[in-house]
């Protein structure tokens, strides 16, 4: 009894190609779905926060916005907490201080290097007592960076 093979003739018949293309398009239509859900859920753009600046000039600024700024820095064995002029020796007192500012454009809180960790957790924290939602770290590069401009 001879067996005869099926000669290919390199064309897929209907059969053969419904499997693969079941497959595709199952791929297609998840991936679809996918794109779809992952944009809806995302947050429109004129919801999104503004960044908050570090404080400094830089090119192109109109100087319209002036941002609000505590500078954490060591005076001798203590920390300092400065608002422009005015200085806060500890949470409370810095917790009062910036009681009156607007809470709205947020604030930025600046750390020297060599303010321990619980002195800024202290700093970030009074600005949650007194109100502030928008509230930015910025880590200091040195002691000389964290003085006032």
């Amino acid at each position: 009894m001879r067996m005869t093979s099926r000669r290919r003739t390199g064309l897929l018949e209907l059969s053969e190609m419904r499997l693969p293309l079941i497959a595709l398009i199952d791929v297609i239509l998840f991936l679809l779905m996918y794109f779809l859900l992952a944009g809806s859920m995302e947050a429109e753009e004129r919801e999104l926060a503004a960044t908050l600046g570090s404080g400094r000039a830089t090119a192109g600024d109109t100087g319209g916005f002036t941002p609000q700024v505590i500078d954490a820095v060591m005076q001798g064995s203590s920390v300092s907490y400065r608002l422009g002029t005015r200085t806060a020796a500890n949470r409370a007192a810095l917790t009062d201080l910036i009681r009156s500012l607007p809470r709205e454009p947020g604030i930025v809180v600046r750390v020297a290097d060599d303010v321990s960790v619980e002195a800024a957790a202290a700093a970030l924290q009074a600005c949650r007592d007194a109100g502030f939602t928008k509230i930015a770290y910025q880590p200091g590069r040195g002691s000389s960076d964290a003085a006032p401009r």
